[in-house]
């Protein structure tokens, strides 16, 4: 089974660093984000958690639409990741390289060490980001694929967490 880019970058810092300046000189992500964005990415992924519990616990039976909004509370948190240092981006692949480049533990540097000490995001939280937007994906096109209330809860508990991480991270907790 071929290997997903992602698990490519985390075992092979030269593949990451290539794939990202690729992107950069594609225009895929862009250096310039403010603090406004961080905010505003940050905010939108705890608002994207309220929704998604709010469909679950009021309106039942939609627990796909559950499942696309917390994918979209963890990207919206990692797009804040991103902007605080310093880039942005529409593409999830580019968000998960900069997630592993800058807040990966194996390749993390003296500077961000310090930011992110006390809340590494490890592999396992890269797998769950990845993880969760192929159920998102699936909820979104697929009609074969039924979604029951406790695989919308357990998603949602990975993206709290993780959106929970991202703002200790953002904050230097």
């Amino acid at each position: 089974m071929k290997k997903q880019k992602w698990e490519l970058w985390i075992k092979n810092r030269d593949a990451l660093e290539r794939d990202f300046k690729n992107y950069l000189k594609k225009g895929t992500i862009r250096k310039g984000a403010t603090n406004i964005e961080i905010e505003g990415h940050l905010s939108k992924a705890k608002r994207n958690l309220r929704f998604s519990r709010r469909i679950l616990d009021d309106l039942k039976d939609f627990y796909e639409w559950s499942i696309v909004s917390y994918y979209y509370s963890v990207y919206q948190a990692g797009l804040a990741l991103c902007a605080m240092k310093g880039y942005k981006t529409k593409s999830h692949i580019a968000t998960i390289s900069i997630l592993i480049k800058f807040f990966y533990p194996k390749h993390i540097t003296k500077e961000d060490l310090q930011t992110v000490i006390k809340t590494m995001v490890a592999e396992e939280d890269i797998r769950e980001f990845v993880e969760l937007k192929n159920y998102r994906e699936d909820a979104t096109y697929s009609i074969s694929i039924e979604y029951e209330q406790g695989l919308a809860e357990s998603l949602g508990e990975k993206a709290i967490e993780f959106v929970n991480k991202a703002e200790r991270i953002i904050k230097g907790e």
